[in-house]
């Protein structure tokens, strides 16, 4: 691995903040894996139809493959923030394998993000993990330009004690929080369904009202981005889509009023999906006033269909044609691209510049930073003698690159 961090952001950069990444179980779980119960979703079956992959196809390196060749040909976006995802932990520390169905290791996205042009390192760390300070600082190190969480998917309620004392070490390090807010039909969850809306609204065990995690970390100095703007999914896909409307109209108006003028920003992914459309026409008009506080993003590799009301299958099946590029571009980061440039300014597109963290920006000594937020756990940081043997065994199976696949070129 190169001693000098490969990744540069240049001031016009059209960073897309938002892509998934991640591979089956059974090539190296250290690295990543997704449970059979996650092969079930809806998720799944869009990865397959993006990426064009039959499940026997499905790998970790092909799927790399297919993303490295959509983002190196994209007329419009010039970086992808590639999303790592921390495993389940209990409130007490304990790692819980058993109840995490979708896992990708922030060694992997980093040494993905060394290799290939083009990809930037956004991390994720557990909060209730016992050494989750000191691996936040090391991504930081590796040139870890966000962080990101899920709620529903790995247990974490944003409102617990240790949750809050993340949000100071978040802004300590200048890392911007990714959070994922509104629904989330995409990755398993093992919370109860009352814990599980709870904490994706933004709300939890020690809040009080939707969207107090957010004036939690922006009063801790964190700098937060809600993804998708928080919108609903839509009747058709959601049956408690209504939850999710008071939800979204709480943090809308919150984010109009309250945090007019804080750092917090919303990402622009998964918006063209039918049933959003409604959601978007609220969103709009906020984006003109403040286009400084939306960044683009695409959620790939969910399908990008268009911008539709429709509520009739048949009508909604007829978008989907757009996938076959009959009318946008083949490439699904352009696709994404066009659609969204014909609503939003052209500051939401080029943000990200200035809200991610600068990945060769100077750190805090890491022993004044763990003995202010936490204590050094040994042989828990991210090691590069740790991580380079299970590399090693992927890449001799031929299931992690160690460079760009020419044949991409």
């Amino acid at each position: 691995m190169a001693k000098t961090l490969r990744f540069e952001i240049q001031p016009d950069d059209v960073i897309d903040v938002h892509v998934h990444i991640g591979g089956p179980s059974g090539e190296n779980e250290t690295m990543y894996y997704w449970t059979d119960e996650f092969k079930q979703s809806l998720a799944f079956e869009g990865m397959k139809l993006v990426t064009k992959l039959k499940v026997a196809q499905v790998t970790g390196a092909r799927y790399v493959s297919e993303l490295f060749y959509q983002l190196k040909h994209s007329k419009y976006v010039d970086k992808a923030v590639l999303l790592a995802l921390d495993q389940v932990y209990s409130e007490a520390g304990k790692l819980r394998k058993d109840l995490t169905n979708l896992y990708v290791a922030n060694d992997y996205i980093n040494h993905l993000c060394q290799i290939y042009p083009g990809f930037l390192f956004g991390c994720s760390v557990h909060p209730y993990s016992p050494d989750a300070m000191e691996r936040l600082w090391h991504c930081a190190k590796n040139g870890a330009v966000l962080c990101k969480w899920l709620p529903s998917a790995q247990a974490i309620d944003p409102t617990h004690p240790l949750s809050v004392k993340f949000y100071h070490a978040l802004a300590e390090l200048k890392i911007p929080l990714l959070l994922h807010v509104g629904p989330e039909e995409t990755i398993p969850s093992s919370l109860r369904r009352d814990d599980e809306l709870m904490f994706n609204a933004a709300s939890g065990k020690y809040g009080k009202n939707p969207g107090d995690v957010i004036s939690l970390a922006l009063d801790a100095g964190a700098m937060v981005i809600l993804s998708h703007c928080a919108t609903p999914l839509g009747e058709l896909l959601d049956k408690n889509n209504q939850y999710w409307e008071n939800i979204f109209k709480l943090i809308l108006k919150r984010f109009k009023g309250v945090y007019a003028k804080t750092s917090l920003y919303a990402d622009l992914s998964a918006l063209c999906l039918p049933g959003r459309f409604k959601y978007m026409k609220n969103i709009l008009p906020l984006a003109k006033e403040m286009p400084g506080n939306f960044l683009y993003g695409s959620d790939y590799p969910i399908p990008v269909v268009s911008f539709s009301d429709d509520k009739t299958m048949p009508k909604i099946l007829k978008s989907i044609g757009w996938l076959a590029g009959r009318i946008l571009p083949k490439n699904d980061f352009d696709k994404n691209y066009q659609l969204l440039k014909q609503h939003f300014l052209q500051p939401s597109f080029t943000n990200a510049v200035k809200v991610l963290r600068n990945p060769n920006q100077p750190l805090p000594d890491l022993s004044r930073f763990l003995k202010r937020f936490g204590k050094k756990k040994r042989g828990k940081g991210f090691s590069i003698g740790r991580l380079i043997k299970p590399l090693k065994t992927l890449s001799k199976k031929g299931q992690i690159p160690n460079k760009p696949n020419k044949s991409l070129s």
